[in-house]
């Protein structure tokens, strides 16, 4: 039969019907009634009656999902604060706030955080190779921080919120560690006690760390830097006091002051050009190549660190710091042996592939490498790397295919010596941020949570820029930023 619309039932009408027929559900004669009343037939009625709760119920699946994806941004927005942006609660939730998003309270973020790192899960693949690690802690309220971290990827290993940092408690960590199935063949690391007890027995070999070897020499630096520009600036100051005297018994007066002075920045000028003179060579007497990329064994280092040392004492007996950094090197520098023993071994490895040439341009490569590393001034950097570069382009020019691949090789190798633990340092500052921003109240969930969005945090600059130090570890590319990665796993 020919289908037709009831031209007297009007729009207004069904809807009246089909609400009419909602209302009365399970009413008896609800449905009859309507029909006698608009002359339709009860199939009518029913069909206008789930054509409006359908409709009706996409709208609450569309407004459910509305509200479900408004709840997810604000989630993520507390994850990215929290981790990211090392917020407080409270600067949180004031942030919530403004942007009107739900669940501001501090209960909610505080709750929904805690949430997230009690259901936490990272699986980190054991390594089938020995791995260089380092080792240091941090304190929260008196409390220490221990922190493990892979030397060559920058991944965060084991992070434990402790009771004390004694040999015990750092006993404790490594062995956790080995039983997983990691083969911790050396750490580098400071000289307290605590953690060196704490790995004996272990057999892992430990290597002071040459930030902490030499940074009792920094801070005279600064000291002698301020007082030497004082002076000159005092000489000057008294300079134009004498070119306004009038008088010749005043002129003179002030004469024999700007005499003082001149003397007084002189020795102030020579005593600063001095020490950064013997810094410098003392940072120098640690690199393991000389200029011209021969290697330098433990002897000939420990000689000219010793001899620095001496004119440290003799230059400047007077200063009580610089003295007792003298000392604490002297005691020290032969645990700086193992970095220079593994640099000699890997260099005997690649003698038997390619020229002595080749390895003393590859070295030069590393060497200067480390230094555009180090070296804070960014042009100064930038020269220096460009000086490594240089040597790299030589070993890859005048070598043929065979050789260029033992050159890659013997790079990485290079690479993989460590000899400071500068990045264990950085990964502290940033642990830093967020213990101030705690109020120093910290769980070790709260730290798992933070330890897995610095593994998994893209950088965005540097020699790391477009990898996390979760890639560098296993080799797998991240294809999802740590916020995704957090919204799926937990």
């Amino acid at each position: 039969m020919k289908f037709f619309r009831k031209s007297d039932v009007t729009i207004e009408d069904r809807a009246v019907i089909g609400l009419t027929a909602i209302g009365g559900s399970g009413v008896y004669g609800t449905i009859t009634d309507i029909a006698y009343k608009y002359n339709v037939s009860r199939t009518f009625v029913y069909t206008i009656k789930d054509t409006i709760l359908e409709s009706l119920a996409t709208v609450q699946c569309d407004k459910d999902a509305a509200e479900n994806a408004k709840i997810r941004f604000c989630n993520e927005l507390i994850l990215t604060m929290r981790l990211c942006g090392k917020s407080s609660i409270e600067g949180i939730s004031e942030t919530l706030t403004i942007l009107n998003q739900p669940n501001t309270s501090h209960g909610y973020i505080s709750q929904y955080l805690n949430s997230k790192a009690n259901c936490l899960v990272e699986n980190l693949p054991v390594p089938d190779k020995p791995i260089t690690v380092l080792a240091d802690e941090i304190f929260v309220c008196g409390h220490p921080i221990l922190v493990i971290l892979d030397a060559c990827s920058h991944l965060i290993l084991a992070i434990e919120l402790s009771k004390d940092r004694t040999g015990e408690s750092w006993n404790k960590c490594f062995t956790n560690l080995i039983n997983k199935g990691y083969q911790i063949k050396k750490v580098a690391k400071d000289l307290g006690t605590g953690l060196q007890k704490g790995i004996e027995g272990l057999d892992i070999i430990a290597q002071a760390d040459l930030f902490h070897l030499l940074m009792k020499f920094d801070p005279p630096i600064g000291s002698f830097e301020r007082r030497a520009f004082g002076s000159i600036e005092e000489e000057e100051r008294i300079l134009a006091v004498f070119d306004n005297r009038k008088s010749e018994k005043a002129a003179i007066k002030v004469l024999e002051k700007y005499l003082i002075a001149v003397d007084n920045a002189d020795r102030r000028i020579n005593r600063y050009d001095n020490y950064q003179y013997l810094h410098w060579e003392l940072h120098e007497a640690f690199n393991p190549f000389n200029n011209d990329g021969s290697f330098r064994s433990m002897d000939i280092i420990m000689g000219d660190v010793l001899a620095i040392a001496d004119l440290l004492n003799e230059e400047f007996d007077k200063y009580e710091k610089i003295n007792d950094a003298c000392i604490f090197i002297r005691k020290h520098i032969r645990d700086y042996s193992s970095y220079v023993t593994e640099i000699h071994n890997t260099i005997q490895y690649y003698q038997r592939y390619i020229s002595d040439f080749l390895i003393a341009e590859v070295c030069l490569a590393y060497q200067n490498n480390l230094k555009s590393i180090a070296v804070k001034d960014y042009w100064k950097a930038k020269k220096i790397k460009i000086k490594a570069d240089e040597h790299l382009n030589i070993a890859l020019t005048v070598s043929n295919e065979y050789q260029k691949k033992y050159i890659g090789d013997l790079l990485f190798r290079l690479n993989e010596c460590i000899r400071s633990s500068s990045a264990l340092e950085a990964k502290n500052s940033i642990l830093r941020k967020f213990i101030n921003s705690s109020s120093g109240q910290i769980t070790q969930k709260h730290l798992n949570l933070i330890s897995f969005y610095m593994n998994r945090k893209v950088s965005i600059r540097g020699k790391y820029k477009g990898c996390s130090p979760w890639e560098r570890y296993t080799g797998i590319k991240q294809n999802k930023s740590f916020l995704d990665i957090l919204m799926h796993q937990v």
